[in-house]
């Protein structure tokens, strides 16, 4: 009797032990592989949409900008990327961006202005099939703008990134006319009733705003 109940309680430790050790190598493999390979745009305001591209990321749905999680985020089937929206209080500054699975972590740094927008939409791609391909839209990104001042009527380039297509652009809140538009750069007119303030581009991407002021020139015009 003794020596049932023995082996019975054997076979209940090499059962448990079995579970634990299951667990442990699931815990470990999940993730295994993944890689960032950077992050796209490099420069971001609270509210603006940015890609996580990588490999092996298909678990990684937790994303924090600087401590701060993120509250809206996409992570590809394939594994390929995440897109995640900069929350609102993420530090201003060169900050971590970490994405997790639960079990194990990655991070990369990027640049956090000061300032926010609109939070950009972020919806979920639909597969036709296993696989297929998913084009990204990115938000746009303001790096500057030449001359700095100017009057109404005056010429502006405005550089960046992901600037193509743009929908709108305003100086201090007035709308402007778009005479061209590349992925890199945009030339634009200072429009009537423009107040000196910060320029505001919209594409497909989302909504980005300059880190500089753009002064205005003119009775009136200034700040």
């Amino acid at each position: 009797m003794k020596t049932r109940i023995w082996y019975a309680g054997v076979l209940a430790v090499l059962a448990l032990t079995s579970f634990v050790l299951a667990s442990a190598a699931g815990a470990r493999t999940l993730g295994e592989g993944a890689a960032i390979a950077g992050i796209k745009p490099a420069h971001a305001v609270a509210g603006q949409r940015v890609l996580i591209y990588g490999s092996n990321l298909g678990g990684m749905s937790n994303v924090t900008f600087g401590g701060v999680p993120s509250r809206s985020v996409v992570v590809d089937e394939g594994g390929g990327w995440i897109r995640a929206v900069v929350p609102p209080g993420a530090p201003v500054g060169q900050v971590p961006v970490t994405v997790s699975d639960g079990s194990s972590q990655l991070s990369v740094d990027m640049q956090i202005g000061a300032g926010s927008v609109p939070a950009a939409a972020n919806r979920p791609p639909s597969y036709a099939s296993r696989g297929a391909h998913v084009k990204v839209v990115v938000a746009p990104q303001i790096a500057g703008f030449s001359p700095i001042m100017g009057r109404v009527g005056s010429s502006v380039r405005i550089m960046g990134t992901h600037l193509g297509g743009a929908k709108w652009l305003k100086f201090g809140g007035a709308l402007a006319h778009v005479m061209h538009s590349s992925s890199t750069s945009i030339i634009a007119k200072v429009p009537k009733h423009a107040r000196t303030g910060k320029i505001t581009v919209h594409t497909s991407g989302g909504t980005s705003l300059s880190v500089g002021v753009f002064r205005v020139l003119g009775s009136g015009a200034g700040i």
